[in-house]
């Protein structure tokens, strides 16, 4: 007797990243606290321990950006996990410690925070009607 003709059906998809994608899957979506409890438990690790975890969450997370600068003293890394519909941004602060002997200025990133927001719908492909001009 299969899954289906028990009535229980069972999340098991190859291509799951597509079909989650195209509209025919949703993602399970978190409430407000839930993603609260998440950004305040990943803000308490060290930033490595944070970000495996937080990839390690979802079988097709992949990372959007890395450490890239928002402003002269804040960079972000945003990780994407499609299955749960989160989005992940660890935040760093650049610090100056001082200069070296040969005149370089010495830089540390400390982890700050963690910001965990729904992710946003993915963008349509444009049909071949929208590309072309009626002239």
């Amino acid at each position: 007797m299969s899954l289906h003709d028990t009535g229980i059906l069972r999340y098991t998809c190859e291509n799951s990243y597509d079909k989650i994608h195209s509209g025919e899957l949703m993602p399970v979506l978190l409430s407000t606290v839930d993603m609260q409890d998440l950004a305040a438990k990943l803000a308490k690790k060290r930033l490595w321990r944070a970000k495996w975890t937080a990839y390690g969450m979802d079988k097709h997370s992949h990372y959007d950006m890395w450490r890239v600068s928002v402003s002269p003293t804040e960079y972000h890394t945003r990780l994407s996990l499609p299955t749960k519909g989160l989005r992940i941004i660890f935040v760093e602060k650049r610090e100056e410690r001082g200069i070296t002997d040969k005149g370089f200025v010495k830089v540390r990133f400390r982890y700050t925070e963690c910001r965990v927001e729904a992710l946003p719908p993915a963008p349509q492909p444009q049909t071949q009607e929208q590309y072309i001009r009626v002239t």
